[in-house]
């Protein structure tokens, strides 16, 4: 069975390279521009992970971690931030709900070891 990623990212180009290195992993991936899109989608799709940036119009990385937290059904949905900013740069309060980060660029290798680690099967 295939497990479900949403990515959000705002930059075309990291979504489609995103979900190059995903298929390669058998992974079903929406990709959204935005926060507002992600979380939209979030409400009425399963998803076995959330991929997000931080920097995005609309709805920001850290908001939509914290919107989706509050979704019962993806309370405990493991979130990846990939994002040009290193986590020190954010209040620890706001990092809440994170379970991984990477900083871009991002290595391919170590983004599907990061993903198989998470999600297994």
């Amino acid at each position: 069975m295939s497990k479900t990623v949403v990515h959000a990212d705002d930059s075309a180009a990291v979504r489609h390279w995103v979900s190059q290195q995903l298929g390669e992993l058998d992974v079903k991936v929406y990709s959204v521009p935005d926060g507002e899109a992600a979380l939209r989608l979030l409400r009425d799709t399963p998803c076995d992970l959330l991929l997000t940036d931080l920097e995005m119009p609309n709805m920001d990385g850290l908001a939509l971690v914290a919107a989706v937290r509050e979704l019962p059904e993806h309370r405990f949905l493991p979130v990846l931030v990939l994002s040009s900013h290193q986590p020190d740069e954010y209040e620890p309060n706001r990092r809440q709900g994170v379970t991984g980060w990477m900083v871009k660029p991002i290595d391919p290798n170590h983004l599907r070891r990061w993903i198989r680690r998470v999600l297994p099967g």
